[in-house]
């Protein structure tokens, strides 16, 4: 009889131990369960945020590309040896960026050696709103860094950069045209960014030391 006793105890802790051991199996799927669950999300938001800032990016990019400004000036030499000097755009930006692209420049022309740095938010419908730095340096290179409006730990930091095109002005003589002009001078200056130096890359992580 006492032979049983301490069998049928064995047989309980034996029990007990096997639902502990459920238990704590449990536990672990379940906390694993949890923290995929977390990182799929995390990596939703993450792709999620990475989609409205490139979008927002490659708009931003493809309008200023199909930006210029180019300005003619005309210099008439007469033939008493002065001339007069006439300057005009004839060419300007006309999209969505161009209060930006337009400032800048003014800025940039005004206080040379100065660059020109404005902040706006873009809105899309359906869209989260993104954050945009401009930039635009004296040599007319655009930076333009871009990330959500809210930020919060899924934010994604892009870097939006277009280099001028540096093209040199194109000049023109006529010589002529009346009894006192002895010849005018056409000078054509553009401003207008290229393609080929245009990127969109991720923001650099300076570490903190």
């Amino acid at each position: 009889m006492h032979k049983l006793k301490n069998q049928q105890g064995a047989t309980l802790m034996m029990a007990l131990l096997l639902l502990l051991a459920a238990s704590m199996v449990s536990a672990v799927i379940l906390t694993a369960a949890t923290s995929s669950a977390r990182r799929l999300e995390n990596d939703r938001a993450a792709r999620q945020a990475y989609l409205t800032v490139s979008s927002a990016a490659r708009l931003l990019r493809d309008d200023i590309l199909n930006a210029s400004f180019v300005q003619e000036t005309v210099k008439t030499t007469y033939t008493n040896d002065t001339s007069t000097e006439t300057s005009r755009e004839t060419t300007s930006p006309t999209g969505f960026t161009a209060a930006w692209l337009k400032a800048g420049k003014a800025a940039v022309d005004r206080d040379s050696g100065k660059s020109f740095t404005d902040t706006i938010t873009l809105s899309v419908d359906g869209l989260d709103d993104v954050s945009a730095v401009f930039t635009m340096a004296p040599n007319y290179d655009i930076t333009i860094v871009l990330h959500l409006a809210d930020g919060g730990d899924s934010d994604c930091r892009l870097v939006l950069t277009l280099r001028e095109n540096k093209a040199d002005p194109t000049v023109s003589t006529v010589s002529g045209g009346s009894l006192w002009v002895r010849d005018v001078t056409t000078t054509t200056t553009t401003i207008s960014w290229s393609p080929d130096n245009a990127t969109i890359e991720k923001e650099a992580v300076v570490s903190k030391s």
